[in-house]
């Protein structure tokens, strides 16, 4: 889950040592624009790549997290869908679709679309992470709670987020 302003990342995954030399630099591009709060300049990296690499889980994952940055979340739901049929083993955009209709307030969606998620994707905190965050906007705090104790029992890291996550507010007031 992320906080009101998003916070997120391009990393690259190993693949992107399969792209062209030209979609790997504009990957770079990019995340470093990303990183400086330009998401606009980033989109327009992603769009200078080769109709061919497009549609490449690296490229795709990439846009759908600007997307998110942007707050076009409907756009990133979208796309996670066309990149979860296109890439089945890539999990990232189970999660970044989840996210996204959790903003668009369709938490019952993204709560079934986190519960299809794969097992290791469980026993890594951020499903309970992100459920708790779903059942504490829909008042469930009892649920809420034992999501992100799971969560934080999964991953201790996540504890950092969980006091500035505006989803979780209602836990600690």
């Amino acid at each position: 889950m992320l906080n009101k302003e998003i916070v997120i990342m391009l990393t690259l995954s190993n693949r992107s040592k399969q792209h062209s030399a030209e979609t790997y630099n504009a990957l770079q591009a990019a995340e470093g624009f990303v990183f400086l709060g330009l998401h606009r300049e980033a989109l327009k990296q992603l769009d200078s790549i080769l109709e061919d690499e497009q549609e490449t889980a690296d490229v795709l994952i990439a846009r759908i997290r600007i997307l998110l940055h942007l707050r076009r979340f409907s756009s990133a739901a979208r796309l996670s869908v066309r990149g979860s049929s296109l890439f089945r083993d890539e999990d990232e955009f189970t999660v970044q679709r989840a996210f996204a209709l959790h903003q668009l307030d369709k938490g019952d969606e993204a709560a079934e679309v986190l519960q299809g998620a794969p097992e290791w994707l469980r026993r890594t905190g951020i499903l309970h992470y992100n459920l708790g965050c779903y059942e504490a906007r829909w008042g469930n705090l009892k649920i809420a709670r034992q999501c992100v104790q799971t969560a934080v029992k999964l991953n201790a890291a996540i504890k950092n987020n969980m006091k500035q996550d505006p989803d979780l507010a209602e836990l600690w007031n």
